[in-house]
């Protein structure tokens, strides 16, 4: 029987952003697990999520130089400054890792930390929140190809990093089924792959009847390329549903803004709005599009489903993997399943979203019905405290197997 050595792990995270880690680090303080944090966001930011200062170490001053080069929009710039900042920060990590028993560190901000860990045979979980980076790349590079315009999103010095991280690290987690099986395609071992779906914050996103008969579709996140932005406005206006609007939340880029710009009087063009009041228009919309042609797993769709909001995404957003909770699929039509709490389209396919979009104002019944398998989703491990455990379950077994 292995002896568990594993009551007071130090777990120390690294992240040069915010994404996730924030919400992991809060729950690991509040169960006790807590080494440090290592990010670029300042202090204040990181007591919105409830972790004390003395738990974090703060690099504000590459955030600002990040923003300031980005507030500029010279993209020969951005792109030349991205594996600076990466590495930069993930030199200075290397200073704070003492008395860790486990790392977890974000893919791009680990090379150094992880040959660290290895000379000190500690465990490196490595968090890969985007499919591989090469399908990543591939996706993008073809989709901006496709659109003419130049690819800024993609920087191949954070590339070729980024693949030896993978090669040397001893697990990478990942969020949905998507980003697991791009890394199986590229020959990895699923055993070296830890698929854990992301959380939300149950306390905050809740349901509410909606106020109008508005026919609302609502989209979160930064509107770009990657987003799939096009797709939807292509749909949204194609399906011509009467009393409808389309509400897109969060910055936009000027290649996106030239396809969308003042398309229709019915396209709102929010802009970015904190999670307090991002939940307002969750309450208050119909339904829930997430066009992405790539990313891991959109935490606005956990949030979308958390206040009751049936969901409509592609293959490529990590939805599929919430959508699988509320019960078995069906297919309606060529390549789109119907859940019982929303529809899963192939990316690039506006015809696709648009049938779903129909589909669902045709039929007030299925629309109340997908509420409500939406909002049962709540009981499906969905918070963050759930996430949490999952990673701790982790941190101990290869603590564990790393002591033996």
């Amino acid at each position: 029987m292995m002896n568990d050595i594993t009551s007071n792990l130090k777990i120390t995270i690294i992240v040069g952003g915010r994404w996730h880690a924030f919400d992991l680090a809060r729950e690991l303080y509040r169960k006790g697990f807590l080494h440090k944090i290592i990010t670029i966001y300042p202090k204040l930011k990181t007591r919105e999520w409830g972790i004390p200062d003395y738990k974090v170490v703060s690099f504000p001053w590459l955030l600002i130089i990040e923003r300031l080069i980005y507030k500029i929009k010279f993209n020969y710039l951005i792109s030349k400054s991205q594996i600076f900042i990466h590495r930069i920060f993930a030199f200075l990590a290397l200073f704070y890792l003492k008395e860790s028993d486990v790392i977890h560190g974000w893919a791009g901000y680990s090379y150094p930390a992880i040959k660290w860990a290895k000379k000190r045979n500690i465990p490196y979980i490595l968090e890969r929140s985007s499919s591989h980076i090469l399908t990543q790349s591939e996706i993008l590079n073809n989709e901006f190809k496709k659109l003419g315009i130049k690819n800024i999103e993609t920087d191949y010095k954070i590339q070729e990093q980024q693949l030896i991280e993978y090669d040397i690290s001893n697990v990478i987690a990942v969020p949905s089924i998507f980003v697991f099986n791009s890394f199986i395609k590229r020959g990895f071992n699923k055993k070296k792959l830890f698929l854990n779906n992301l959380g939300v914050n149950l306390e905050r996103f809740l349901p509410r009847e909606k106020s109008d008969e508005v026919f609302r579709v609502v989209y979160a996140g930064s509107l770009s390329v990657r987003k799939g932005i096009i797709y939807l406005v292509k749909a949204f206006l194609k399906a011509s549903i009467p009393n409808s609007e389309l509400i897109l939340i969060g910055n936009y880029d000027s290649n996106i803004y030239k396809f969308i710009g003042a398309s229709s009087k019915k396209i709102k063009l929010i802009g970015h709005i904190n999670q307090n009041k991002l939940v307002n228009y969750y309450q208050n919309s119909s339904v829930f599009v997430m066009p992405s042609i790539e990313e891991g797993m959109a935490m606005v769709q956990i949030q979308a489903l958390a206040c009751g909001l049936p969901l409509i995404c592609t293959t490529n957003t990590g939805g599929e993997d919430l959508l699988r909770l509320s019960g078995s699929s069906i297919e309606i039509s060529k390549n789109i399943k119907e859940f019982p709490a929303g529809f899963l389209v192939p990316i690039r396919d506006p015809k696709a979203i648009e049938e779903c979009l129909l589909n669902l104002h045709k039929s007030p019944e299925k629309l109340v019905s997908k509420r409500e398998s939406a909002k049962k989703l709540r009981d499906s491990n969905l918070s963050w405290e759930r996430y949490a455990d999952r990673c701790i379950d982790l941190y101990k077994k290869i603590r564990n197997t790393k002591k033996m």
